[in-house]
């Protein structure tokens, strides 16, 4: 089932690719909102511990959703680079009214499950999206690659490169093809 979910996002990112019209301006607020999106995704991964701990720390002492907050601003990133608003639209408009209210009551229920007391205070005090301007806890925790590997994001850095690189050669396709 988690397979057949991910078929949407490989047909919206091919669909991208395939009508990308880059231009100057959004190649270059393109590539930074990817790069922001990707650095805060690369942070939260080398915090989370899966069903271990209630993750505190790193950016998920501001914000509930980091990983969520970086795939946004990856989206926004990519749409902008292949200058397609309509796709961008349908991406944000899927991610806010089924994705998130999805994960929300699963995640939210399993956590308060599993963690109790301290996630329901946590859940109260931190945004799902929009950071704090002062840390939920000041635990230090320092980032751990172990935990970035485990969380899987080096794929989803390896996808982002190549579709940055896939974008920006689109407009070369049709010499070739």
């Amino acid at each position: 089932m988690k397979k057949i979910r991910r078929i949407p996002i490989f047909v919206g990112g091919l669909l991208l690719i395939l009508f990308a019209r880059p231009n100057p301006p959004g190649v270059i607020v393109g590539i930074a909102l990817i790069a922001l999106g990707e650095i805060l995704r690369i942070w939260a991964a080398g915090h989370l511990e899966k069903n271990e701990t209630l993750t505190i720390t790193g950016p998920y002492a501001y914000v509930k959703n980091p990983l969520y907050v970086g795939t946004i601003l990856i989206t926004g990133g990519f749409c902008i680079l292949a200058s397609n608003v309509y796709l961008l639209a349908a991406a944000m408009f899927a991610f806010c009214f089924h994705y998130i209210p999805y994960k929300k009551r699963v995640e939210g229920d399993r956590l308060k499950k599993k963690f109790g007391r301290p996630y329901e205070d946590y859940d109260q005090k931190v945004s799902e999206y929009l950071p704090r301007w002062t840390p939920y806890s000041e635990k230090k925790v320092p980032w751990r690659f172990s935990l970035f590997m485990e969380n899987s994001e080096e794929g989803i850095l390896l996808l982002n490169v190549i579709g940055i690189l896939a974008v920006l050669s689109r407009p070369y396709w049709s010499a070739i093809f």
